[in-house]
Parts: C-alpha cells; sequence; structure tokens
C-alpha cells in the first residue's frame, strides 16, 4: 500500500556523527564551497556545501557536513575500490 509514497520519497542517507576534527578533514578534503545562506519569509536559513559535485544543504554547518559525509560514502560504496571517486576526480 506504500509503494507510492516509496516511489516519491526521495531517499536520504541517515548523517553521520563526526567529530569536530573529523567535520574539519571532511571539509577540507572533499568540500570546494561552503556558504551560508540566510533565513527569508520563503526559505529557512543554513549552510549549503558543494563537496565532490553533490550539493547539500542543511540548517547548521555539522548537519551539512555530516550528511555530506554520509551521501558520499554510499555512492562510493557501489563502486569497486579501483573506482571510486576521490577528491582528485
Amino acid at each position: 500500500m506504500g509503494s507510492w509514497i516509496e516511489s516519491w520519497t526521495e531517499h536520504q542517507p541517515a548523517p553521520l556523527m563526526l567529530t569536530d576534527k573529523e567535520i574539519l578533514d571532511w571539509l577540507s578534503e572533499y568540500c570546494e564551497q561552503a556558504t551560508y545562506n540566510r533565513a527569508t519569509p520563503e526559505r529557512a536559513g543554513g549552510f549549503t556545501l558543494c563537496c565532490d559535485d553533490m550539493r547539500t544543504h542543511a540548517p547548521t554547518l555539522r548537519a551539512a557536513a555530516c550528511l555530506a559525509a554520509a551521501k558520499w560514502i554510499e555512492i562510493n560504496a557501489g563502486l569497486p575500490a579501483g573506482r571510486r571517486k576521490t577528491p582528485a576526480d
């Protein structure tokens, strides 16, 4: 019965729980850009990260980095070890 809900719901991996040091390492290694968007009456504010050709938005920098890391791991999990994307790709 829930098939239409599954087809209309975007899958999103559970964010990782990274330490402060891991977040800083992640940002410096994988992210080209981090911007803060101020809240307006039409949209919520928060951080947008551009990491390895992925855009991730979350209310806090910590949440955005943890979600971006989880997305990156999920994308690369299905690739053979020699074909996994690296920041240089």
